[in-house]
């Protein structure tokens, strides 16, 4: 489950927040000024993320390698295509 909370609220509750992570599951996102600012996740979640981006990272970099001459808006649309297929393939 998703929640929203003040930066205020959060902090007298950061305790109980982190054992809902861990133990439930449960998303929150911090807000400033009524802006989201920050999201607490449990660590599968943001193992995932950042494993994703990492995959993500090395097909720019491949596509780069290949195609050092190519058209940067080719280059691109390549990216968002492997982007796309990355975010196809991971569990959410």
């Amino acid at each position: 489950m998703e929640r929203q909370l003040d930066i205020t609220e959060a902090r007298k509750q950061l305790g109980q927040i982190v054992d809902q992570v861990k133990y439930k599951g449960d998303h929150y996102v911090i807000m400033r000024h009524g802006q989201p600012a920050a999201a607490v996740v449990p660590m599968e979640v943001y193992r995932q993320w950042k494993k994703e981006r990492e995959e993500l990272f090395d097909v720019i970099r491949r596509i780069q390698a290949v195609h050092e001459d190519a058209d940067p808006d080719q280059v691109m649309q390549a990216v968002l295509e492997a982007q796309h297929t990355v975010r196809q393939h991971s569990p959410e």
